[in-house]
């Protein structure tokens, strides 16, 4: 028995060798007859360890019940180019990040990226931001773990009409996972997709009626019963803020800023410290602002894994039931449409790092008595009276304002 089961390895992992991921999913049928349900996802698996070049033992792990609302969540798809442990320097999938002024290469394995700074995705789209280019997801040092605390992340996006049913998001969990889990990718988050669980930071979930941005707690060791899944806090942008049309403040029709900046605040006692996160979308010099977090908030629970690192996941899947999501503006059953959304020229931020030197320098005309300088109003008046006093990130780059990142 021992020598079939050897064989039969063998054979799959000649398959893997000699085949694409699409000519593997050709096969599959061919595969179950013989050796019984494996799958796509198994043979990429396969295909994975083998040229990861590492000793791994692949065991299932038991799977733990994907609780919540999120358990239709997309997966990483068999597509692109057979895994390798390392591709060429000049991989089309190469992913430029901004941080702190500079541009860094890293890699999206298997998404489509125009000039290095913009990903097109789609229905089932899933990718890792990996500091490597590899398909290896079991070694935690193959990713680029993005570590939120104390800066700020700024992107901008075209849904280019991804509408209800749709949810297009980016978001950061505690990958990679102890075992394959359901799609053999260690995935995790913190409804336990693929039968993983772990923390989760949601930066942003959308379609062009909702933007949403949760924290998603886990305990030590994260289990299904000890996972937040539903999320607190969070912050909802809605029809009036966000959506089609030029009714809203932020026409989802065309292209929109995003930044989210999660803020320190140290004021020396513990239990008086705490993580505050302000998420600002702008467009054609206007601005909606909201926030989250402050003493005794569940986002102090998250605050190690943002500063420590986590990986950066791209993804969008489809339900027939986003209305915990859009359920302002759309009614289930929902189609998504299957539009492809770009994400584009993304920055991480050192909050520090951003200085008020190209402020306005006049505030003629302005009365700044009455000024809040931690809830822009999208007023070149809140500009020309907060900017050098604010603590937000970007201070008023909607109104041309330019720090030195830019």
């Amino acid at each position: 028995m021992a020598f079939l089961d050897s064989c039969r390895w063998l054979f799959l992992w000649l398959v893997a060798l000699s085949e694409t991921c699409a000519e593997i999913c050709a096969s599959e049928a061919s595969i179950h007859e013989e050796f019984g349900n494996a799958s796509c996802d198994d043979v990429t698996m396969i295909q994975r360890m083998q040229d990861s070049q590492t000793s791994h033992t692949w065991q299932r792990k038991p799977s733990q019940q994907c609780t919540g609302f999120k358990c239709q969540r997309g997966v990483a798809p068999c597509k692109g180019k057979a895994s390798k442990e390392v591709l060429t320097t000049d991989s089309d999938y190469q992913f430029q990040i901004n941080e702190d002024g500079t541009w860094n290469t890293y890699y999206l394995p298997g998404a489509t990226i125009y000039n290095k700074r913009t990903v097109n995705y789609g229905i089932n789209d899933k990718y890792y931001l990996m500091a490597k280019d590899t398909t290896d997801f079991s070694n935690a040092a193959n990713f680029h773990k993005v570590k939120l605390a104390g800066k700020t992340m700024i992107a901008t996006i075209n849904l280019n009409g991804a509408g209800c049913g749709c949810n297009v998001n980016f978001f950061l969990v505690n990958m990679p996972a102890s075992s394959p889990g359901q799609y053999g990718d260690y995935y995790c988050d913190a409804n336990c997709v693929g039968g993983n669980c772990c923390a989760e930071f949601d930066i942003n979930e959308m379609n062009t009626h909702a933007l949403q941005i949760t924290n998603h707690n886990c305990g030590d060791p994260p289990e299904s019963w000890n996972c937040d899944g539903n999320g607190d806090p969070l912050i909802k942008f809605l029809p009036g803020e966000f959506g089609p049309g030029t009714s809203n403040t932020i026409n989802t029709d065309n292209v929109f800023n995003f930044s989210l900046q999660a803020l320190e605040v140290i004021q020396g006692s513990n239990d008086q410290n705490y993580l505050k996160v302000f998420a600002r979308l702008w467009q054609d010099g206007k601005t909606v602002m909201k926030s989250m977090g402050g003493v005794g908030s569940p986002l102090n629970v998250q605050w190690g894994n943002l500063a420590d690192g986590m990986v950066l996941v791209i993804d969008y899947w489809e339900s027939g039931d986003l209305t915990w999501l859009d359920g302002a503006s759309c009614t289930a059953p929902e189609t998504c449409s299957g539009a492809h959304a770009d994400l584009s020229d993304m920055k991480l931020i050192t909050n520090a790092l951003e200085t008020p030197a190209n402020c306005p320098s006049s505030t003629s005309g302005c009365s700044c008595e009455n000024i809040d300088v931690n809830q822009d109003t999208g007023t070149e008046c809140w500009c020309k009276c907060a900017c050098n006093q604010t603590s937000l990130v970007p201070r008023c780059t909607w109104s041309g304002y330019h720090p030195f990142w830019q």
